[in-house]
């Protein structure tokens, strides 16, 4: 169970703060009214994004920390910086980072980028801060249409064995809705005080130029409505975890509306086996 801190004033942590869809994200979360903390790599375009914030509302409370979420290092160094500064967290917003890679790359720990950045790096920060979350907490964890078609091949988790792209991205988006998915039954089961719940930004969002099963459905990128998903993960009163959240537009708005995730075949089996692994391969177990 989760120690807890903190209350009304606990920030909401949001990874990938200065991304187009974390910049979205921390526009409208800040017009919620609620403190920020945005973990970035580049503190120089995190700080344009807090000025931004800070222009739109004067009253804002954001800060900036450096977070690169390639060097699990990185994620160590802004949880123990996070616990010294902030009274705790009310969401953590594991804002994926990695699209579509042209290239294979590995991590400084040697992990794939894609499923290092976006999926195990998260995994460790979530496990590192879970002692300092506040009394009914939220973990969003952002995933992808793409998770329907992704796979996990434990045995060639590297891709050594041939990358492509789509497949590598498609991977992590699958590994990210366990994760969010398995997060919430062992809330339940262990009294860990927090909900889980995953959000993905629609066909439409940060999938420019995409090669694979969803054709050419991204080309708007449309990152404000993206972002409303985030923003009611993170605020309505009535999600009870485990939900997938989505964007929907009617007429001239755009809601955030619960979606049927994907079947993933054996996932009373898969999602325990990549809990574990990813355990043990960040060395973050909890």
């Amino acid at each position: 169970m989760s120690g807890g801190r903190g209350g009304s004033d606990s920030p909401v942590v949001l990874t990938s703060g200065s991304s187009a869809l974390g910049r979205a994200a921390a526009l409208q979360l800040a017009a919620h009214g609620l403190p920020l903390v945005l973990g970035v790599r580049s503190v120089e375009r995190g700080n344009e994004v807090q000025d931004e914030v800070l222009s739109l509302n004067p009253g804002a409370r954001v800060d900036v920390l450096r977070l690169d979420l390639a060097d699990l290092t990185s994620v160590l160094e802004f949880s123990a910086e996070y616990a010294q500064r902030f009274p705790g967290w009310r969401a953590l917003v594991a804002n994926a980072g990695v699209t579509m890679a042209p290239t294979r790359r590995l991590t400084s720990d040697g992990f794939e980028l894609h499923l290092g950045v976006n999926s195990l790096a998260h995994f460790a920060l979530t496990g590192l801060l879970l002692p300092f979350a506040a009394p009914a907490a939220r973990v969003v964890t952002v995933t992808s249409p793409a998770a329907r078609f992704g796979r996990i091949v434990f045995h060639d988790l590297r891709f050594d064995h041939g990358y492509r792209p789509f497949r590598a991205y498609a991977a992590s988006m699958r590994a990210n809705l366990l994760f969010a998915r398995e997060l919430q039954r062992r809330s339940e089961r262990d009294d860990l005080g927090v909900l889980s719940v995953a959000v993905h930004p629609g066909l439409g969002v940060a999938l420019d130029g995409l090669s694979g099963p969803l054709g050419a459905a991204g080309r708007t990128r449309d990152y404000a409505a993206a972002a409303v998903p985030i923003v009611a993960a993170v605020t309505d009163p009535d999600l009870s975890g485990g939900e997938l959240l989505a964007p929907r537009r009617r007429g001239g708005t755009v809601e955030a509306v619960p979606v049927t995730p994907p079947r993933i075949r054996n996932e009373d089996v898969v999602a325990p086996r990549l809990w574990r692994l990813a355990g043990q391969l960040t060395r973050v177990v909890w």
